[in-house]
């Protein structure tokens, strides 16, 4: 008796942990901390990630197989991640550089497996899309704050740290609601919605002053809607980009900013960074597999062993940064993970415009990725994590379009990829 009444308990518990309503509240409250605070960010993720785990001893581990062949290099990555932490003289530090990556790891767990196990997309997407949205405006709002009275010169958030890693956060939330822009209304976020979202983002982006971005995110803009044949969408952009120009023409410091990406021996700061780019180099040379750990570029012992200048917090460049503290193995796992998106998404053959909008946002997303990488480290942090929510949105897109394709015969007229779907 006592037995069936222990078992009674335990399912409905599980059930509890498994409602959906449970799960995205906690997934809200995640994605609203990515910019905002860091423990709230780390406490709901761990917590979005044992959810999905319950959902899927719950319905079934027929999803689970999905999950882990998509994000298969991230997890790659991860465990290259803890074989150098481990090897590393500075096991403690490398060991928390360690879990960053694995946070990666969760957050594809949870990003992907929102989009693959609950029925409505649409509402999934609408979700990740407000959180994100309120988490920046709050975010902003003290980062304003702390321009305005306290006189910091520079948009820093919260929980994103200095202006380079606010800005390189910013740009990927940028291309994050562009593309949504540019799924259309069957997304449920027409561009009445996503039009303010682009330009809080943009503005907080350009308070950042932060100049790599400034090219980086209108190419990619560019080329995203370029890619998705969105013309109209390309002309106001175009004409956007012309008026922010000018404007920013009006400050002489952001003048002499835009001036230095055009001739950027003209900047101390960009010369700087070879010093430590030779620094990597010698690390790379001193321990060629693993690098010297994850997260260990910031120690002073390093920076005395390798002849790095105090500021030397990262290597300051995407490749090196790997190269550095990864080693050989970290560069081609990380390789992978980027390889693997674009040969899933150029396989996908299709010509509708969903296709079109997979392709245009993954080329924009990289394309900001390695152009911004070249003076940045480009993955750390919450970056890391919208790197992932972005990932996971478009391959959970590609995978059922395939699978579409594969199982049933071509349909006469495009099926919508965000319809509430019958998991059973």
């Amino acid at each position: 008796m006592s037995e069936n009444k222990g078992g009674r308990v335990e399912k409905g518990f599980l059930k509890i942990l498994s409602d959906e309503r449970v799960f995205f509240t906690v997934l809200a409250v995640f994605v609203f901390n990515l910019p905002f605070s860091e423990a709230v960010k780390e406490i709901s993720l761990v917590l979005a990630f044992l959810l999905i785990l319950v959902r899927l001893l719950v319905v079934g581990f027929s999803s689970l197989g999905r999950i882990f062949v998509l994000g298969f290099p991230v997890i790659l990555f991860s465990f290259v991640s803890f074989i150098s932490a481990i090897h590393s003289t500075h096991v403690f530090q490398a060991m928390r550089g360690f879990w960053g990556d694995f946070e990666a790891v969760m957050a594809w767990v949870v990003f992907s497996g929102a989009f693959l196990l609950f029925q409505d997309r649409m509402r999934t997407l609408r979700l990740l899309v407000k959180a994100l949205a309120a988490g920046i405006l709050a975010g902003g709002l003290v980062g304003l704050y702390k321009m305005g009275v306290l006189g910091t010169q520079n948009m820093e958030m919260l929980n994103l740290g200095d202006k380079n890693s606010t800005a390189q956060f910013l740009s990927m939330a940028f291309l994050f609601f562009l593309g949504v822009g540019v799924f259309g209304r069957e997304t449920g976020l027409s561009w009445k919605w996503i039009t303010p979202l682009l330009f809080m983002t943009g503005v907080f982006l350009v308070l950042c002053h932060s100049r790599t971005f400034l090219m980086s995110l209108p190419l990619a803009s560019m080329v995203l809607l370029l890619i998705a044949r969105r013309w109209k969408a390309f002309a106001l952009m175009a004409g956007s980009l012309v008026l922010a120009g000018s404007a920013m023409s009006i400050s002489s410091h952001l003048r002499w900013e835009m001036g230095t990406l055009i001739r950027p021996t003209r900047d101390g700061s960009f010369q700087s960074r070879y010093d430590t780019w030779k620094g990597a180099l010698r690390m790379f040379h001193d321990r060629p597999l693993l690098g010297i750990g994850p997260d260990t570029f910031q120690l002073n012992d390093v920076h005395k062993i390798y002849h790095l200048q105090d500021y030397a917090s990262h290597g300051h460049n995407i490749f090196f940064n790997i190269l550095g503290e990864y080693g050989l193995l970290g560069v081609l796992s990380f390789a992978s993970i980027i390889v693997l998106w674009i040969w899933r998404v150029l396989s996908d053959h299709d010509s509708s415009a969903f296709g079109h909008a997979e392709k245009g946002m993954t080329a924009a997303f990289l394309v900001n990725l390695l152009l911004a990488g070249v003076t940045h480290p480009m993955w750390g942090g919450s970056g890391s994590l919208i790197f992932m929510m972005t990932m996971a949105l478009i391959l959970v897109m590609v995978e059922d379009t395939r699978i579409r394709r594969l199982s049933t015969p071509a349909p006469e007229h495009p099926v919508p990829l965000f319809r509430p779907r019958n998991l059973h």
